[in-house]
């Protein structure tokens, strides 16, 4: 099944020219969407009106009817009051039967917490002024009590009136909101339906500037990026990401593929280059660096300590009685030897250390910033490590180790002139032992 194809990439697999002939028609459709909502939106007006009239206004006028209900009340129970009657007050009855039934139609409505609210303080009302009513026309004015009485139905009085305004107050509110926005959208539209032409030209003005902006950054971006593969400054990760299938989606197609093509032949050149740096710095048999490499980072550690008054040692190694080995078993089991060992220091020196071969059988460790101690410390763990291990075919070996750590006056020479004459100390003294320059 075809994939549909999406506007964007419609829109980039257009010709130049078809871009910005399309750019007009394009404007035209996208203004469209605001008749509809013109319509929409006068379909809202007419529903507001409706709602405003089937609910809103009928609602407002209850509201109105309860208060003058409650005056009412309030004039048949001071005329019941008055004329000493108590069935006067069941005029007052029905008026009360009104409200509750007024309050009634505020159910199932944004007011019918307002109603119940206003339906409990009637029931209250109602039920003091009657027990006061009918004290005071039992007993007269003078019964006990009559003044607290009197005060309490007229709080009760007050809350209830205060509920009923505040139910009309709400409403009459909702209603000015409505009213408020009925105004606002039917301006909306009569001012701005007037504009739609305008739109119109704006938007298709812009989406030519748009189609222009596209294409001027398209051939900017070609442009330098030429340049700088012209001047050989090339982002060997960088490649243009521009999404067109038009006429300059085709050259930056072609870009791309060049710049691949120098990429590999980069990473081809890069990776040769690493081999054979590698090469001129590693011993070939043991895999740890050669003399050359151990050379410069002595030189590069001297200069540091000539800078920042750091400490540096180095331990030189020689394998005991290896030309023994290589005149018993072989040269082939000897260059076992010497990988075995290499990798005992390679496994038991500090992460900060260096170990490369020195010449033969002879190793060398370079500790920076480490002082005497710390270089003892480290040629000791060393000599034990290699005192345990069984190496392949002659089982165990030993080493000596001479330890030298530089001071102000040494250079590379007389720093491993230091470390030799130590290690031909340990030799000398036995072998299978550490011996420090500073020690002799």
């Amino acid at each position: 099944m075809k994939k549909t194809k999406n506007p964007l990439h419609f829109y980039h697999s257009l010709s130049l020219l078809k871009k910005f002939l399309l750019a007009p028609a394009l404007g035209l459709v996208l203004v469209f969407p605001f008749y509809i909502f013109a319509f929409f939106s006068m379909k809202e007006i007419k529903n507001s009106v409706q709602e405003f009239n089937s609910e809103l206004n009928p609602l407002q006028e209850t509201a109105y009817n309860n208060i003058l209900l409650l005056e009412k009340i309030a004039n048949d129970v001071n005329s019941a009051v008055t004329a000493k009657e108590v069935e006067w007050i069941d005029s007052a009855k029905v008026h009360a039967q009104h409200i509750r039934e007024n309050l009634d139609t505020f159910s199932k409505s944004n007011y019918e917490k307002d109603a119940q609210d206003a339906l409990v303080a009637l029931n209250i009302y109602c039920k003091t002024i009657k027990n006061v009513s009918q004290k005071i026309i039992e007993n007269g004015n003078n019964y006990t009590n009559i003044e607290e009485d009197t005060q309490r139905a007229i709080a009760n009085y007050n809350t209830l009136d205060a509920s009923l305004k505040n139910l009309k107050f709400k409403i009459k509110q909702e209603i000015a909101t409505s009213v408020n926005s009925l105004y606002e959208n039917t301006n909306f539209l009569l001012l701005h339906g007037n504009f739609i032409f305008f739109a119109w030209f704006f938007l298709s003005t812009l989406i030519v500037f748009v189609v222009y902006r596209d294409i001027r950054y398209k051939i900017n971006t070609i442009v330098a990026d030429s340049r700088e593969i012209a001047k050989g400054d090339v982002d060997f990760q960088k490649r243009l990401c521009i999404v067109s299938y038009d006429e300059l989606g085709q050259i930056i197609k072609s870009i791309n593929i060049f710049i691949n093509k120098l990429h590999k032949n980069h990473e081809e050149l890069s990776a040769a280059k690493k081999e054979l740096e590698n090469l001129y710095i590693t011993d070939r048999l043991t895999g740890v660096y050669n003399r050359v490499k151990l050379d410069e980072i002595i030189d590069k550690e001297l200069k540091r300590r000539e800078r920042y008054g750091t400490l540096c040692s180095i331990i030189l190694i020689d394998i005991d009685y290896f030309k023994l080995v290589n005149d018993t078993h072989g040269h082939l089991v000897g260059d076992s030897i010497l990988k075995e060992f290499a990798a005992i220091l390679k496994e038991n020196i500090r992460d900060t250390d260096y170990v490369g071969r020195w010449g033969g059988e002879e190793f060398m460790i370079i500790s920076p910033q480490t002082d005497q101690s710390g270089a003892l410390s480290l040629a000791q763990h060393l000599r034990a490590n290699v005192e345990e291990f069984l190496f392949t075919t002659v089982g165990k070996k030993t080493a000596s180790f001479g330890v030298a750590t530089c001071t102000e006056q040494d250079d590379i020479q007389s720093l491993i002139d230091n470390a030799d004459k130590a290690l031909y100390r340990a030799k000398e003294s036995g072998r299978n032992q550490v011996i420090c320059y500073n020690n002799l």
